[in-house]
């Protein structure tokens, strides 16, 4: 069985509102992706949700968060 560790898991969220920044925070505690991607209307709320959330991934699992464009 091959070693969770060795693949790469991506996440995309539409949505960074209450729920969505709620759950993207849970899925980086969970450790179960290594990449949370956040979507909004409202670019600049999705970036600053995905600012919010790499201040706690040092007190997490490793998790690339960043902040994805909505045209």
């Amino acid at each position: 069985m091959p070693d969770n560790n060795q693949f790469t898991r991506k996440i995309t969220i539409v949505g960074a509102g209450n729920v969505g920044a709620t759950f993207a925070y849970t899925l980086m505690l969970s450790g179960l992706c290594s990449e949370i991607i956040l979507i909004d209307q409202n670019n600049m709320k999705a970036e600053g949700e995905a600012m919010d959330l790499n201040h706690a991934v040092p007190l997490a699992h490793p998790t690339c968060i960043h902040e994805g464009l909505c045209s």
